[in-house]
């Protein structure tokens, strides 16, 4: 490791307070008094880069670290992260005593290939995905969240964001392609019953190049119409294009070392669906007793928020509300106290002990319009946007809100739309 470091590979002086160091593997460092960590066992790429005249490590575990090579400690720990990575030296050391602005990869970690395109050609890209379990199992586009996960081929995650996901166990072939890893984002409080909104994983070619993304894009435009001019775009910095499968979207994303993009030699590859689920809010109604129920219209445009593919709590306007509001949007409480609120086509219905506030926000005009938002509070503290309309259009209808629900209405001073 020694010769690694010759006398002429120096380093410029610490002149800035912390404590960079290296616990098993993790390595340490201050940023603006807080003490960060990088994650080595899953590094991804390294770059040595100048930031406003000051010399930087940049390192991504699973996100970005600007490490400071003026930091105090940074010249003990180099030459073990050098040594245990591989670390190109001689560009470090040409860049680190530069003042002009500039980055450039010192180390990426090599990918094996981790897909393959078919000699045998399939045609069923717009019916679904085949798990390769044997025999194979091909699963449809539409297939829920809740029939996913009772087909046993794959398991829930937890990433390093405390985001959960779920991950098929076995290849997974598109069309023409086999891929060896697919997942999709999972929320046991978002909708179960509808189809998975969205695939995704990174696809790499032995080179860690765009290799990959020329492949897919090649296998593609072979076998799927698609007008290329109207597909995306291919610039030097990035190259993104989308293919069209009757509702169902496969895109391939290949992004470069540009300004602050960093080139992990990946091809983002993601599968979102499009299609129409809306007759399952259809099966999503609730009978409201009109002795007990009372309701609210508002006598004025508003736009409903709430979206059916992600809330789960949306639901068709009750029959009720259809007849008593004449296709107003309104509110109703009914007497197991849970309320709602209506739109044209839908409605979202809460528990009144899962709410802790009501929030009717106006927008005053500047370089934008003014308008008013119209917002509810879990106790959990997400807040979940519900109208959208002219400003002060909801004004007269804040005290009638909270006699009606019992729940507070906050009315925050309005701020301007800058």
């Amino acid at each position: 490791m020694l010769n690694l470091f010759k006398k002429n590979n120096s380093y410029p002086k610490e002149t800035q307070p912390g404590n960079i160091h290296i616990q098993d593997d993790h390595l340490f460092y201050e940023d603006h008094t807080n003490e960060e960590r990088v994650n080595l066992s899953i590094l991804k790429y390294a770059y040595v880069e100048i930031l406003g005249e000051d010399p930087y490590l940049f390192l991504f575990d699973y996100r970005q670290h600007y490490i400071p090579i003026l930091q105090n400690g940074f010249s003990k720990i180099y030459p073990q992260l050098s040594e245990r990575f591989g670390f190109d030296n001689a560009l470090f050391f040409k860049i680190i005593n530069s003042k002009k602005e500039q980055k450039h990869r010192i180390w990426i970690d090599k990918k094996e290939t981790n897909y393959q395109i078919l000699t045998d050609r399939h045609s069923d890209y717009i019916d679904g995905l085949e798990v390769q379990t044997t025999p194979p199992l091909f699963v449809s586009w539409d297939t829920s969240y809740e029939e996913f996960l009772k087909l046993n081929i794959g398991h829930l995650y937890e990433s390093e964001f405390e985001t959960s996901y779920f991950k098929i166990d076995y290849p997974v072939r598109i069309g023409s392609l086999v891929i060896n890893n697919l997942e999709f984002y999972y929320d046991e409080n978002d909708r179960q019953n509808i189809a998975v909104q969205s695939y995704f994983t990174t696809l790499y070619a032995d080179s860690n190049s765009d290799k990959s993304y020329y492949e897919l894009r090649k296998l593609w435009l072979e076998e799927i119409p698609t007008d290329i001019e109207n597909a995306g775009y291919e610039r030097d910095d990035q190259k993104y294009l989308t293919f069209d499968l009757d509702g169902i979207g496969l895109s391939i994303c290949y992004t470069y070392d540009v300004d602050s993009q960093y080139d992990d030699g990946g091809t983002s590859l993601s599968i979102n669906n499009y299609r129409d689920y809306s007759e399952v809010i259809a099966r999503d109604t609730i009978e409201l007793n009109p002795e007990t129920t009372k309701i609210l219209s508002f006598e004025t445009w508003l736009d409903f928020q709430p979206d059916y593919k992600n809330n789960a709590h949306v639901i068709a306007v009750p029959q009720l509300l259809n007849e008593n509001a004449q296709y107003h949007n309104a509110v109703w409480l009914a007497n197991d106290h849970t309320f709602g609120f209506t739109g044209d086509q839908y409605a979202i219905q809460f528990n009144r002990t899962d709410i802790s506030q009501i929030i009717v926000q106006n927008v005053l005009p500047a370089k934008g319009g003014g308008y008013v938002e119209f917002f509810v509070r879990l106790k959990s503290d997400d807040l979940v946007a519900i109208y959208y309309g002219e400003q002060n259009a909801l004004d007269a209808y804040v005290q009638p809100l909270q006699e009606l629900l019992g729940i507070e209405v906050l009315t925050p001073e309005p701020y301007y739309n800058c």
